[in-house]
């Protein structure tokens, strides 16, 4: 039976999927390859009509998908988790990702099932679902089969940090007929990002970097990522994006001594393993001139809402001396 992947993290996945790969792991997924692709222009929603003449919506594949009332959705991307918690009512929503469940928002999901990259097709269709959430992440065979099945599935897309999030929120806003709430819960999220960097004490913009250690490799979290926005929205400059690199790129020792940051931003628990990095005892924050600083991995790893949280917690922890 051909497996699926969900994205129950954010580069993370990408990055310990590439690890995976490189110890003899094999997968049909994208999940294998740390690319970005190119970042979507905005622009409006726009509903079209599918060959029956219903009002229906493109997703990231170009496939439509008809704008009906779902009674049954399941998401399978954690970008989706919070979004349909806080928009949708809790009767329609039949599962969640399990990633979802371990998150500091765990409650919010209480009660629902949760799915993850071990469930098979006849799982997911046990469900009964008329409308499940995917992103790009998940594999498209995969999805084909499940559209053979009479599911109705969106891909959102790239999980590129706000700038794709804010539209994937309103796309997810129309498919549940609440695209006034949708939009104003993406202008919001968008506000309250912006404002993070105005609370507390005013310091200079440092120099951060996000490295995660996936056995003995590294890698960073860049431009068009939730990272690289976290990062910006902390009052803290994104080194990995000021050196020209996007999406979760492999780093090496030479590459983050050329970056010099001031701050590492890491997952607890991996300060010290990123300072044990052969070549990286010799940058600022390994050597105490700078500083090292960790944040719960679920929080850190969030490609949705979550990053809202994620903003707060890194501003806190740099004001912290």
């Amino acid at each position: 039976m051909r497996r699926y992947a969900l994205d129950l993290a954010n580069g993370a996945a990408l990055v310990l999927a590439v690890a995976l790969a490189s110890w003899g792991a094999s997968s049909r997924l994208e999940l294998t390859r740390t690319r970005t692709r190119a970042a979507p222009r905005a622009q409006e929603l726009v509903v079209e009509h599918g060959a029956d003449g219903r009002p229906a919506l493109r997703d990231a594949q170009g496939v439509l998908v008809p704008l009906v009332h779902y009674e049954r959705i399941v998401s399978a991307t954690l970008a989706a988790d919070r979004v349909l918690a806080d928009l949708c009512e809790p009767d329609r929503i039949v599962a969640f990702t399990r990633y979802a469940g371990r998150t500091a928002q765990a409650h919010r999901f209480a009660g629902k099932r949760a799915i993850d990259a071990r469930d098979g097709l006849e799982h997911i269709l046990a469900l009964r679902p008329d409308l499940l959430l995917v992103s790009e992440l998940f594999d498209p065979s995969y999805t084909a089969r499940l559209r053979e099945h009479g599911v109705a599935v969106f891909d959102i897309g790239a999980l590129q940090g706000l700038r794709t999030l804010s539209r994937q929120i309103e796309q997810i806003g129309l498919l549940l007929g609440a695209s006034e709430r949708a939009r104003r819960y993406a202008e919001a999220l968008t506000r309250r990002m912006q404002a993070v960097t105005g609370a507390g004490q005013k310091l200079p913009r440092r120099r951060a970097l996000y490295v995660g250690v996936y056995g003995a490799r590294l890698f960073g979290g860049a431009a068009a990522t939730s990272y690289h926005d976290v990062i910006e929205s902390a009052g803290l400059r994104d080194a990995a994006a000021e050196a020209g690199l996007s999406g979760w790129p492999e780093l090496t020792s030479e590459r983050v001594l050329a970056m010099d940051p001031d701050l590492v931003i890491t997952r607890t628990g991996m300060a010290a393993i990123v300072c044990r990095h052969p070549g990286l005892e010799r940058i600022a924050p390994c050597t105490g001139e700078g500083r090292t600083i960790e944040l719960d991995g679920q929080l850190l790893d969030d490609p949705g809402p979550g990053m809202l949280e994620a903003a707060e917690a890194l501003r806190a922890a740099s004001l912290h001396h």
